[in-house]
């Protein structure tokens, strides 16, 4: 399973820089339960310089609000997993790169449970130029396959996006 993900994950990931590049859009991630997994399976690829020039992994709540100024209070309100709080994630990342596409993901990968939040429970949020999409998912297996499933939901989104583009 894990294998069949990462071979997929490759392939999504030549498609997006081919895409994005032929449009010339920069593509941004936010990351926090991937931890740099976004970024570092794009840049697996050849030529992802040519769309993807910065990322944040901001997995501790002090980073997320030094580096993408997400306002503490809104963590402290809806919680760190939240819509408003990947929300934040993305609009930090605008201000920082204006990037025409940028993804920001919060969640739970496990092993161990947070109260009031299911193992694989994720909000990822997605901005195309201004328009803004976040939406929650609750992702299954164990911390690796959590990890992977979200970075192929990602990529898969980018590319209807992309494809939607041309």
């Amino acid at each position: 399973m894990v294998d069949k993900l990462k071979q997929k994950i490759n392939l999504q990931a030549e498609e997006i820089i081919s895409l994005a590049s032929n449009l010339k859009l920069k593509i941004s991630f936010s990351e926090s339960i991937t931890g740099g997994l976004l970024s570092s399976s794009l840049t697996n690829v050849k030529d992802a310089s040519k769309i993807f020039e910065i990322g944040f992994v901001v997995y501790s709540n002090e980073a997320k609000t030094k580096l993408l100024n997400v306002n503490s209070e809104i963590i402290n309100k809806f919680g760190v997993y939240s819509k408003n709080t990947v929300e934040e994630m993305l609009e930090g990342n605008k201000a920082i790169t204006n990037a025409d596409i940028i993804v920001a993901v919060s969640g739970i990968a496990g092993p161990d449970k947070v109260p009031g939040y299911e193992i694989g429970e994720t909000y990822i949020g997605f901005m195309f130029k201004r328009e803004k999409l976040i939406t929650k998912h609750i992702f299954s297996g164990d911390r690796e396959e959590i990890r992977l499933k979200i970075v192929e939901f990602c990529f898969n989104e980018i590319l209807k996006k992309l494809k939607d583009m041309i």
